[in-house]
């Protein structure tokens, strides 16, 4: 929903970032807003799109030693 030109605020030392937009103006956007078909149909690209978290999460591929049900390793 971002825009050439906005304003983004970036703190590092709180790990914050945030856009200097009204909520009127955000709310406008994600109405207008539609998803980009990729460009892509097969392969390496479009298999880490289908295999990739979200970028929220560290968009690892996979779900990180909680989502692991067994160990293959003897450490």
């Amino acid at each position: 929903m971002l825009k050439d030109g906005d304003i983004i605020d970036i703190d590092a030392e709180k790990g914050t970032m945030n856009v200097e937009l009204s909520d009127s103006e955000l709310a406008e956007r994600r109405k207008a807003w539609k998803p980009k078909t990729p460009d892509f149909g097969s392969g390496a690209l479009w298999r880490f799109a289908k295999n990739v978290g979200p970028a929220r999460n560290g968009a690892v591929t996979n779900p990180g030693g909680a989502g692991e049900v067994r160990c293959y390793a003897d450490i």
